[in-house]
């Protein structure tokens, strides 16, 4: 929860005010019902807080500071808004699955919302999307995760709040404090999926839940593993982390870029490796969205992390596959895809598979665990002594490319991408998200 000392007095104050007026968010004006308030000794107002951030739905993050500020918190009507929060309780929208009731539930007390405060002299959407998300189980740490360019947040039990942001790195959050009433929401939400439980047999487990044009992916933990720790992953994020907007960052170079787009074309192996959390899938991602539209892509993998190719007018099948990658793979390869994709080659038996695809003469892009071309090498050969003959390899760490080789019967340096690549890159610049690239693309010349 919030800790700010603000948030803590309005709290109490609304206690009170709900205490000696029972219905203090009647259709009369504002200032008639602070007064009724006022005569039992309760002021709905609080000393307002000025802060500069960055929107999400209910408040104000300010990512420098390392602040979360609800915006009624900037007007001093946060006790006004804990009521309103609470007579929104009991209004439900329809919706399959629990992701879509919930935000479709949100939505419509948005509008109530709207329409409580428009009736008491306030026309303000801010604090009609603060009073709703209050009323739902994204307050306030899943809405702190639904600001742009948050890619990943992370607490425990008791601690603060860590943010990871696209631009600003990784930001820990003061004054947000992870509680036993947020944990609890947290448990409600993957315990409503059908097939997730949570318990003393089960301690571990993790769901993806949609809210809108968000996807959470909410990694739990529970006693008796844990006091209680939570990782949540902006899964759709990664549709704003374009390659030109990734060469922009850092990540990769634009010559690197254009090798990579250029490999694949050509129907050569490309593997990205590294360690978790490096960037290997987003870059995987950027890659897949910035070739030509008319591509069959297949994709594999354990738990669906890239995006549905088909927004962008490609022609992409999606597989969640949890072990047997080699006996999907036999069965989908004859559907003569353009591209496959293999997200986390983590067994013997996924080597076997990706060796299997490249030998049938289909390009292969796919990520795996490793933490030097020496580690990879001695990893994958253990499955198949030719695994890495012809491939590519992208050494990520820290959100970054390091490296690139070939494998040729020893590691080397890759030739210079064409002119072609390069330019086809250079028009897309200025394009920060997978739907900006799509759309340029489109006027574009043929890619290399």
């Amino acid at each position: 929860m919030l800790i700010l000392e603000g948030e803590i007095k309005s709290r109490e104050l609304a206690a009170k005010a709900k205490e000696c007026y029972r219905n203090p968010l009647n259709p009369s004006r504002l200032d008639r019902i602070r007064a009724k308030v006022k005569r039992c000794g309760v002021e709905l107002q609080v000393e307002p807080v000025s802060l500069d951030g960055m929107e999400f739905p209910g408040g104000l993050l300010s990512l420098e500071k390392g602040l979360a500020i609800p915006h009624s918190l900037t007007k001093g009507l946060t006790p006004l808004i804990i009521l309103l929060a609470e007579r929104l309780k009991g209004i439900y929208a329809k919706g399959e699955g629990p992701g879509e009731l919930l935000w479709n539930s949100y939505r419509l007390r948005v509008e109530r919302a709207a329409e409580i405060l428009s009736e008491l002299g306030l026309h303000d959407e801010a604090l009609a999307e603060e009073a709703a998300a209050r009323s739902t189980k994204i307050w306030p740490l899943i809405s702190m995760l639904m600001m742009e360019d948050v890619t990943e947040g992370y607490t425990y039990m008791g601690g603060p709040l860590f943010l990871d942001h696209v631009t600003l790195g990784r930001v820990k959050i003061r004054n947000y404090r992870l509680d036993s009433a947020d944990l609890d929401k947290l448990i409600t939400l993957v315990e409503a999926d059908p097939i997730s439980s949570l318990g003393l047999d089960n301690p571990f487990n993790e769901v993806d839940l949609p809210l809108g044009d968000h996807r959470f992916r909410i990694s739990l933990d529970v006693p008796p593993a844990s006091p209680g720790a939570v990782d949540i992953r902006a899964l759709s994020a990664i549709s704003r982390l374009s390659l030109p907007r990734l060469i922009e960052l850092g990540t990769i170079k634009l010559e690197e870029a254009a090798l990579l787009l250029e490999k694949l074309l050509n129907g050569d192996p490309v593997l990205i490796f590294g360690r978790t959390g490096v960037g290997k899938t987003t870059l995987s991602n950027a890659l897949l969205a910035t070739l030509p539209r008319d591509m069959r892509l297949i994709s594999m993998e354990e738990v669906r992390e890239i995006e549905d190719m088909n927004r962008y007018g490609m022609h992409h099948t999606a597989y969640e596959v949890p072990n047997a990658k080699m006996d999907l793979l036999i069965s989908l390869l004859h559907r003569n895809p353009d591209l496959v994709f293999m997200g986390e080659i983590l067994t013997g038996d996924h080597v076997l598979a990706f060796e299997f695809a490249v030998e049938s003469g289909f390009p292969v892009l796919a990520t795996t665990h490793a933490r030097s071309y020496e580690h990879l090498a001695k990893k994958w050969e253990r499955a198949s002594p030719d695994s890495l003959e012809g491939v590519t390899a992208v050494h990520m760490a820290s959100k970054r490319v390091l490296s690139i080789m070939e494998m040729e019967g020893s590691w080397r340096q890759p030739g210079a991408p064409s002119e072609g690549c390069l330019r086809y890159l250079r028009g897309l610049r200025g394009a920060k998200t997978n739907e900006d690239v799509w759309k340029r693309v489109k006027e574009l010349p043929e890619i290399c």
